[in-house]
C-alpha cells in the first residue's frame, strides 16, 4: 500500500470514528430507549432506564411507567394511561411532561406523596391500556385518567411482532450511531422520497389493528366497568389531531366516543372546548413542552378535585 493510499484510509477511519463520537456526544445516538415483547399488552419501554437523548431526559419504573419508582409512602396515586401524546417519547424530557407538572405541583400544594403515574407507549389504545392494568393491577390508585383520541375508538391489540422488527422500537442497542442514524432515520425517509414499494423495515400502521368498535369486550367498557366495581374516580381526556382543530370538530369517530361516554355516563373533557392552537404541537397529533403544559393545566382541577374529596371523606372516618 502506497503512502497516499494510506493516508486516504487513515483519513477515512478518523472521519468515521468522529462521525461517531460527534453523533454520540452530541444527539446521543446509539443509545435509543429500549423496548420489550409483552404477550399481554404488546409491548412498552423496558423497565429502569435512565437515558438523554436529544438533549432530554428519559426514565422508566420497575414497572415500565414513565415515571420514578414507586415507593410505600405515596399517599394519593393516579394512574394516567395513554399513547404516544403523554408519553412524549425521546422529543420530550421528563420534567416537560404534563404528568411530571402535575405531580410536583401537587406535592408541593398538598405537602403529600402524591403520584401521577404515566402509563403509556406509542400507538397503544384503550386495550392495550386495559390489559397493562388486568395484569399490574391499580396499584391501589386513587383515579384513573385516559388520554386518548378520536382514531382509538376502534384500535385493538394486533399482537404483530414489533419489538426488535421496527427500527422504532428496538430492544437492544445498535452497533453503532452511524448505524442507528443510517437504518432508523435515513432509510425511512430515502424509501418515502424514492417512493419504494419495498419496505425493508416495517413501520406500524395504527389503521392496520382498527378492526373493533366499542363493544362490551372492548378497553373502554372494561375501564368503565372496573373503576365503578372498584369505586375509583375516572376521566377521560379526549385528544384531537391539529385537522380536528382546524375543522374546530372532532371527527366522526370522536362524535361517537363522546355518545358512548354520555350513554355510560363517564366523566369526560374535550380539549377542543379548550384554548387549544396548533402552537402547542410538533406534528398533527403529538405535544410539544407548551401542549404538554397545557394538558397539566387541563387534569389539574379534575385531579385536585378528586384529591380534595378523598381528603375530606378521609376525615369523615
Amino acid at each position: 500500500m502506497n503512502s497516499k493510499l494510506k493516508k486516504t484510509f487513515l483519513v477515512c477511519i478518523v472521519s468515521v470514528l468522529l462521525t461517531e463520537l460527534i453523533l454520540r456526544i452530541f444527539w446521543s445516538f446509539g443509545t435509543p430507549a429500549l423496548y420489550i415483547e409483552d404477550a399481554d399488552f404488546e409491548y412498552i419501554y423496558a423497565p429502569n432506564q435512565k437515558i438523554k437523548r436529544f438533549g432530554n431526559n428519559l426514565i422508566t419504573n420497575e414497572f415500565s411507567m414513565r415515571s420514578k419508582p414507586l415507593s410505600d409512602k405515596d399517599n394519593i396515586r393516579i394512574l394516567k394511561f395513554g399513547d404516544s401524546v403523554i408519553n412524549g417519547g425521546t422529543l420530550t424530557d421528563q420534567d416537560s411532561l404534563a404528568s411530571t407538572l402535575l405531580e410536583d405541583k401537587l406535592n408541593k400544594e398538598y405537602a403529600k406523596n402524591i403520584r401521577v403515574l404515566n402509563i403509556s407507549s406509542g400507538s397503544w389504545g384503550p386495550d392495550n391500556a386495559a390489559a397493562y392494568l388486568k395484569k399490574y393491577g391499580d396499584f391501589n390508585c386513587n383515579m384513573i385518567v385516559l388520554v386518548f383520541s378520536s382514531h382509538d375508538l376502534y384500535d385493538c391489540m394486533g399482537y404483530e411482532k414489533i419489538v426488535g422488527k421496527n427500527v422504532n422500537y428496538p430492544d437492544k442497542k445498535p452497533f453503532s450511531a452511524i448505524g442507528e442514524v443510517f437504518f432508523r432515520y435515513f432509510l425511512p425517509w430515502a424509501e418515502v422520497k424514492l417512493n419504494m414499494n419495498k419496505l425493508v423495515y416495517a413501520k406500524l400502521d395504527a389503521n392496520q389493528i382498527s378492526t373493533v368498535n366499542v363493544n362490551k369486550n372492548s378497553g373502554w367498557h372494561f375501564f368503565i366497568d372496573y373503576c365503578k366495581q372498584k369505586n375509583i374516580s375516572l376521566c377521560v381526556i379526549l385528544h384531537p389531531t391539529l385537522n380536528e382543530i382546524y375543522n374546530k370538530k372532532y371527527d366522526e369517530n370522536g362524535q361517537k366516543i363522546i355518545a358512548f361516554l354520555d350513554s355510560t355516563k363517564t366523566a369526560y373533557v374535550l380539549e377542543l372546548n379548550n384554548p387549544i392552537n396548533n402552537s402547542m404541537y410538533r406534528d398533527n397529533i403529538h405535544f410539544n413542552n407548551l401542549g404538554q403544559a397545557f394538558l397539566a393545566r387541563e387534569e389539574y382541577p379534575i385531579m385536585k378535585g378528586m384529591i380534595d374529596n378523598y381528603s375530606n371523606a378521609s376525615k369523615g372516618n
